[in-house]
């Protein structure tokens, strides 16, 4: 989950990139989140229910808190000023990843990896 939070943070922050070649960063990467989860569905018993309205809400969320962390970083504030203003935002952004890490997963399944034993062919 800690892959999908990132990624999406680092494009949001890059969105003239991605509406430079004609696409929308969150639908591009709620895409790319949702199609690389299906796939991690097949190896792992349970994955984040990243289509669930609610991860997406959390997402959001966590972009207006970074976009706050930067704009607080790039301020003419003395550096304890910022910290102090930083403190709370840090809180929430451990607040929402926390609750997004904690929200019931869809169970997928597992493979049996026994079924696979190595065999040597000539």
């Amino acid at each position: 989950m800690q892959v999908y939070v990132t990624m999406y943070l680092n494009d949001c922050q890059r969105t003239a990139f991605y509406e430079g070649i004609g696409l929308n960063t969150k639908e591009f990467d709620m895409h790319v989140i949702i199609e690389t989860n299906r796939t991690t569905a097949r190896i792992f018993p349970a994955v984040p229910d990243v289509e669930n309205p609610e991860f997406k809400r959390k997402l959001d969320r966590m972009v207006e808190i970074n976009e706050q962390l930067i704009a607080v970083g790039q301020s003419q504030d003395i550096p304890l000023v910022k910290n102090l203003k930083r403190i709370p935002l840090i809180s929430a952004l451990a607040s929402e990843i926390l609750a997004a890490y904690l929200m019931k997963p869809i169970e997928s399944g597992s493979v049996d990896f026994a079924e696979f034993e190595p065999q040597l062919v000539y």
